[in-house]
């Protein structure tokens, strides 16, 4: 894809601001791209145990009505073991630890988000700044403040 990296030199709320509406742009561009270039046919993966039938396969054939139900019930069967996942989100880094007993659902879910450590910068940041100058500094942080709340 063709599009542009906003980078900026200072580094204070400004430029992260700019940097956000940079990536707006960008992103929209991308999804133009996207779109012109998409082939025809069907867009959904043809999967048995990640994507649903299509619907109009459900109601006539009773083996896709079943298969429809158990996946929307009960979800895809987890293997027994731990995984750990680090994947690139829209704010950052998040990553995904599941611990399962081979069940339908893990044993144990943990999701690291970036906004908790976005917000560990703020001391470093705001060094020598007034306290009016927080409101800017939180905003330009991006972070989510339920995903903080661990």
């Amino acid at each position: 894809f063709d599009f542009e990296v906003p980078v900026y030199q200072n580094g204070d709320s400004f430029d992260r601001a700019r940097v956000r509406v940079d990536e707006i742009t960008q992103s929209l561009r991308i999804i133009e791209q996207c779109l012109n270039n998409m082939p025809a046919g069907p867009y959904k993966a043809i999967h048995p145990q990640t994507t649903p039938p299509p619907k109009e396969r459900t109601m006539f054939d009773i083996e896709t009505l079943i298969h429809h139900f158990l996946n929307v019930s009960w979800g895809p069967v987890i293997p027994a073991g731990e995984c750990s996942v680090t994947i690139e989100a829209t704010k950052g880094a998040n990553m995904y630890y599941l611990t399962s007993d081979g069940g339908g659902s893990s044993y144990r879910t943990r999701i690291r988000t970036p906004s908790f450590p976005h917000l560990q910068q703020i001391p470093l940041i705001s060094r020598g700044l007034l306290i009016p100058d927080l409101i800017a500094i939180l905003a330009s942080i991006d972070f989510v403040m339920a995903d903080v709340d661990r």
